[in-house]
């Protein structure tokens, strides 16, 4: 490599073209959506939540596009762009080129599963590690966005997608064991289209665990939500009830929808109730749940 250039230019012949008024190329891209848009962004720290022994450049790209647009679609809005920050140590061109190739694949199957879709430039800096920063930008096509505060009670507590897979996925790899949780681990697959196709009262992404986003949806709608262990692990795909409950990193959505409302795929989980806080069935739940960078050593 011989300048920034020549690797910006490395790396934009990989990722696919953008249907963006102004695509990458420019000081900024321009978006034209139909409806308000929904903006989150993500990040992916080296020796945090990744390890280059146990993920490659391409599994890293396709994470930063799968928890990024997953929290659109939690908000009710089609993801339609993606910016990434790349911060590369020296010598790491390659792994960019790689890196670059799994955004190219996400988006690719982002586009595929829910409509057009692109990675519409960012920005590249060296640094002591590497650290990937995806901002979203979602099309609410003239919904209402969808918000934890909208949970009621009476509600039935219903999921779509993996629960506790990732976990398990990372305690193989931590164990020196490749299985099938191992690739979810690496390569998360949110339930997009479900995601979309649902109107619920409430909604989020699972990111953090199944117990500390469900104790952030009821906070923010002034419920109390009472989870069903059987229903849980009938629903965990065969990871253990610990690791559905606590588990983050699945990127499947929980939501509060009218009892029996619920479309094919989604799982009642759970029921909304008045009052405050979380139980496992009618029980209060020990601890915190989940994951928090700031309770718990860095991982992985």
């Amino acid at each position: 490599m011989n300048s920034e250039e020549d690797l910006l230019d490395r790396i934009g012949r990989i990722l696919p073209d953008s249907s963006a008024l102004v695509p990458s190329g420019d000081d900024a891209a321009v978006i034209v959506p139909a409806g308000a848009v929904a903006c989150s962004t993500d990040i992916l720290v080296e020796n945090v939540h990744f390890r280059t022994d146990w993920s490659t450049g391409e599994d890293v790209g396709w994470r930063c596009v799968m928890q990024n647009v997953a929290d659109a679609v939690a908000m009710g809005a089609r993801p339609v762009s993606l910016v990434v920050a790349l911060t590369l140590p020296a010598g790491r061109e390659n792994w960019a080129e790689d890196f670059a190739r799994g955004l190219a694949e996400g988006a690719s199957w982002v586009a595929r599963t829910c409509g057009p879709f692109a990675i519409d430039g960012g920005d590249l800096s060296a640094g002591p590690a590497l650290i990937a920063c995806g901002t979203v930008l979602g099309d609410l096509e003239g919904r209402a966005p969808i918000l934890r505060s909208g949970a009621r009670p009476g509600d039935e507590l219903v999921h779509v997608g993996h629960l506790g897979a990732s976990a398990s996925g990372l305690a193989d790899l931590q164990a020196g064991v490749s299985s099938s949780y191992t690739e979810l681990f690496r390569r998360p697959l949110p339930p997009l289209k479900r995601g979309l196709d649902i109107r619920p009262h409430a909604m989020m992404d699972v990111s953090d665990g199944l117990v500390r986003d469900a104790r952030r949806m009821a906070a923010a709608s002034s419920v109390s939500i009472d989870l069903h262990a059987e229903a849980i692990a009938a629903a965990g795909t065969g990871a253990s009830l610990a690791d559905a409950l606590t588990g983050g990193e699945d990127h499947g959505f929980l939501a509060a929808v009218r009892p029996g409302t619920a479309p094919d795929g989604w799982r009642v989980l759970g029921k909304v109730g008045s009052g405050e806080g979380v139980t496992l069935d009618g029980q209060p739940i020990a601890g915190g749940g989940g994951w928090d960078h700031f309770e718990a050593k860095a991982r992985p």
